[in-house]
């Protein structure tokens, strides 16, 4: 198991409120957050690019290579966790086609507060209190 929380994705076009991975994995510079292009249409980002967008190369975990597109300035992710809301926090959109989780960098987690407690168990917490809770089911796009 993994470590799979709720998230509300906002643009000033759209709001998904769907299930992430939170992935250490994921390094990252700034904020990210990948979004499937399913996704990425409801938010109003896809298929037709905003004017900021870059087309990058990201390398998965088993070495191959898929262009993405990069939005940033764009998208706000909050972090839903059962009464509580924390964000929101500005990310970067890496709309990755062929994806279909919504996926969370190591810089996104920090900034929302997501610590992982024990990811094999899909145990985790928010950095401002001692409740520990249960990973979401994975939601597929």
């Amino acid at each position: 198991m993994v470590v799979r929380v709720r998230v509300r994705v906002t643009s000033s076009e759209g709001e998904v409120v769907t299930v992430a991975l939170a992935n250490s994995g994921y390094e990252a510079e700034e904020p990210e957050v990948v979004v499937p292009t399913r996704v990425a249409e409801r938010l109003g980002l896809y298929p037709r690019l905003p004017a900021n967008s870059e087309v990058r190369e990201y390398r998965g975990v088993g070495g191959g290579v898929v262009n993405t597109f990069l939005v940033r300035g764009l998208v706000s992710v909050s972090v839903l966790a059962g009464e509580r809301e924390v964000g929101p926090v500005a990310a970067t959109v890496v709309i990755t086609p062929g994806e279909d989780e919504v996926i969370l960098s190591d810089k996104l987690m920090d900034a929302l507060g997501i610590v992982l407690l024990r990811p094999g168990e899909g145990l985790w917490r928010l950095a401002d209190e001692e409740l520990v809770r249960k990973s979401e089911r994975p939601e597929k796009w």
